[in-house]
């Protein structure tokens, strides 16, 4: 598996069996590499244009999620699987059993006061956080 990050976040996706990958100009030959030229699935958490790299890279659009680029999955056929697919009774399910097992890690990238919740907000939206941002009531 391969994952786009920025550097301070590779030793993260490493810990985790996830082959880093740096974003930016190049991108494309770079997870080519990586993947020794043969990339079978995408799933794009950040919209602008990674829908289009999928398919540069050769991957199908039945192959390919985007919860942030509807408008280029739409256009290609790929998916838009997004939090909404797993909000079932199965999924939570699994969910439990893995946090049962300790095998569900949920990092938390901040915490905020329910008063502060502009500010979270704003870090949200740098979308540079490493894990989810917590608000208390």
């Amino acid at each position: 598996m391969i994952g786009l990050a920025s550097e301070p976040h590779h030793a993260w996706l490493e810990k985790h069996g996830v082959l880093p990958v740096t974003y930016g100009p190049g991108t494309a030959e770079r997870i080519r590499e990586a993947s020794g030229g043969r990339v079978d699935a995408f799933i794009d958490t950040i919209g602008e244009g990674y829908v289009a790299l999928a398919v540069e890279l050769g991957v199908r659009p039945a192959r390919i999620d985007t919860i942030r680029d509807g408008k280029a999955a739409t256009e290609i056929g790929a998916h838009t699987y997004g939090e909404g697919a797993a909000a079932s009774a199965v999924v939570l399910g699994e969910l439990a059993r893995l946090a049962a097992r300790g095998r569900l890690e949920v990092p938390i990238a901040r915490t905020h006061p329910l008063e502060a919740v502009q500010e979270a907000f704003r870090a949200l939206e740098r979308r540079h956080t490493h894990g989810k941002i917590v608000l208390r009531p």
